[in-house]
């Protein structure tokens, strides 16, 4: 039995401890004065591929409950981390230096899976080939909060399907009752394993082409392509040229929310200034949740 919890995968969280535990707890480090709870508590970031939002939101979170962060931005870089083959190694020299947890990103198969088994300290998945249940909590906590809940609203995924968030996303609203998803795809699909587990679970999805489908949706997921390259390239091919201007605004409900889980890159045109527009409160969110998430995770440790 793991001496240690570990947050590795979406679908196995628990839903009441999402709203009874980790949603409160999110909502009261917003209205207050953050604790220091985690002073000494020392965080590490093994980030295998490069990223921006999860790794500066977690520094900052712990750093705002009075612990330390550190990281490395690409470990591949890093000698002898360079390759996640060797990661119950990297994961026992971190609890050496009396690290108390890791956020690990990596794409390879089951690295964070083997990065638990080590149970040397906890390990969130920070970003895996086909899930990120951190960005997930912070998603259901934007919906949560705007909409008034989660349970019988419909959420329309446009843009880029085959990526761990549109994955931990889909996984995430499975947890909820009589949810519905349309899928408008620019590029790629969604793994056929995560659409098979979100239908025994009982949400609906559906395929469209058009972004007419987007006018009875209650969110709107953007996730856009990976690289400035990927966008010129669909764009040469006519598949991709999504403008957030006032024509796309008014054919969405009034009270649709915008969502984006990424930074900017050069792939959606935002033309608008618009109160449903909100990322960078989801950004926030995100903060809240990584927060609330090391305060379970550590609080007491």
């Amino acid at each position: 039995m793991s001496t240690f919890k570990h947050l590795i995968s979406t679908s196995n969280l628990d839903r009441r401890w999402i709203e009874s535990e980790l949603f409160p707890l999110c909502d009261k480090l917003r209205e207050e004065e953050p604790p220091q709870t985690l002073n000494g508590k020392a965080l590490y970031c093994l980030f295998y591929e490069p990223s921006f939002l999860t790794r500066t939101s977690f520094e900052r979170a712990i750093g705002l409950l009075g612990g330390d962060a550190y990281h490395t931005e690409d470990a591949s870089q890093f000698f002898p981390v360079t390759t996640s083959s060797f990661v119950d190694n990297i994961i026992s020299i971190l609890a050496s230096l009396h690290v108390d947890l890791v956020v690990l990103r990596s794409s390879d198969a089951d690295v964070v899976q083997r990065a638990a088994l080590t149970d040397a300290m906890p390990v969130i998945n920070g970003g895996s080939a086909d899930d990120h249940p951190t960005q997930a909590l912070a998603d259901l906590y934007t919906l949560h909060r705007e909409l008034h809940g989660v349970d019988n609203k419909r959420v329309a995924i446009v843009g880029r399907l085959e990526h761990r968030n549109v994955s931990a996303l889909l996984k995430g609203l499975a947890h909820f009752e009589g949810v519905g998803v349309t899928l408008v795809p620019f590029s790629g699909q969604v793994d056929p394993e995560v659409v098979a587990y979100c239908e025994s679970k009982g949400v609906q999805l559906t395929t469209e082409k058009s972004l007419d489908a987007l006018a009875d949706v209650d969110a709107v997921y953007l996730n856009g392509p990976r690289t400035l390259a990927h966008v010129q390239l669909l764009r040469a091919r006519g598949s991709f040229n999504l403008r957030i201007d006032e024509e796309f605004m008014a054919r969405l409900r009034p009270h649709c929310l915008i969502l984006d889980p990424m930074q900017r890159s050069g792939d959606f045109t935002v033309e608008v200034q618009d109160s449903r527009l909100a990322f960078y409160r989801q950004a926030e969110n995100a903060l809240y949740v990584r927060m609330a998430v090391l305060l379970d995770f550590l609080a007491g440790s």
